[in-house]
């Protein structure tokens, strides 16, 4: 792919915030956290985010094998790799390149993929909600959050499964200029769709997407116990991890950069992490997960044909 200013814009822009984010701690702090930083617990955290990506993967084959769309095994993964390198983009919609990617390489039409993607994020989101709301019940927390994560829930819920209203917020969606490129036939997109949530690969992605979660929040755990910092149990920082991810999301920033950041720092100071600490552990929990992530997506670029497309 040929990338242009914003994509470099986008990566200024991390590194500008996060040198704020540093900027705002107290220098000493951050000398002392970083050189305490136990590097032993570096390859069990890059682990963890790496077993975390097995279920993504599982569940992206899974919806395309769903569809009938059979694309070997290897491939089907550099594809979903692929995908992550623009998890950067604002919503995450650069991972559409998944469906050009699939274009390209096997002629599959982007009528039938671009839907997957769609759904697929869309379980991921569910999963997120699902897994904070855990969180929240488990340790008692705020009952309006619980409140909210529901309505929330139930409202995706009801435009997945009440057809008149999807096919109202799909025909918004594919009426877009960027969307439009990508849809030939309506009836074909919201076949694919239909299928793509019916109750039983419903189920299965869900419970794939909370897999992940829950690892991806071990790897954010671990990552305080690397730095010392003992004051969360493990539950906790699943609920603040999914909840600030989901806030950086929402905001529809590329990569949710500062929002997610921000957020994990501002919940890790309400639960008793001194302000200083919370934002070097709201920015390195941040690289070992995101970053890592898209570095590895960039890789498998190189290997789909992905920096070569338009």
């Amino acid at each position: 792919m040929k990338f242009d200013n914003r994509l470099i814009f986008v990566l200024v822009a991390a590194i500008g915030i996060y040198a704020i984010f540093l900027f705002m701690s107290d220098y000493n702090v951050i000398s002392e956290k970083i050189s305490n930083f136990k590097i032993n617990y570096l390859p069990l955290i890059l682990l963890l985010v790496s077993v975390s990506w097995i279920p993504l993967i599982i569940k992206w084959h899974f919806l395309l094998k769903n569809s009938r769309i059979n694309v070997p095994l290897t491939k089907s993964i550099a594809i979903f790799f692929s995908g992550s390198a623009f998890e950067i983009t604002p919503g995450q919609i650069g991972i559409l390149i998944k469906s050009q990617l699939l274009k390209t390489s096997s002629n599959i039409s982007r009528t039938k993929t671009v839907p997957i993607v769609i759904v697929e994020k869309i379980y991921d989101l569910i999963g997120a909600i699902l897994a904070s709301v855990i969180g929240i019940i488990i340790l008692g927390m705020e009952f309006y959050l619980i409140i909210i994560a529901i309505s929330v829930l139930a409202t995706i819920f009801f435009f997945m499964y009440h057809r008149r209203s999807s096919e109202l917020v799909f025909n918004r969606i594919t009426k877009l200029k960027f969307f439009s490129k990508y849809i030939d036939n309506m009836s074909e997109f919201y076949e694919v769709v239909k299928k793509s949530t019916n109750v039983k690969a419903a189920t299965i992605c869900i419970l794939l997407a909370l897999t992940y979660w829950f690892i991806i929040s071990a790897a954010a755990y671990y990552t305080l116990i690397a730095f010392d910092v003992n004051l969360l149990d493990y539950l906790k920082v699943l609920a603040i991890y999914t909840t600030s991810t989901l806030l950086g999301a929402i905001s529809f920033i590329p990569g949710g950069i500062g929002i997610t950041e921000g957020s994990i720092a501002g919940l890790f100071t309400l639960n008793g992490v001194d302000i200083s600490t919370a934002l070097i552990l709201g920015v390195m929990i941040r690289v070992l997960t995101l970053w890592y992530s898209v570095g590895v997506g960039f890789i498998s670029l190189k290997f789909t044909g992905g920096l070569s497309l338009k």
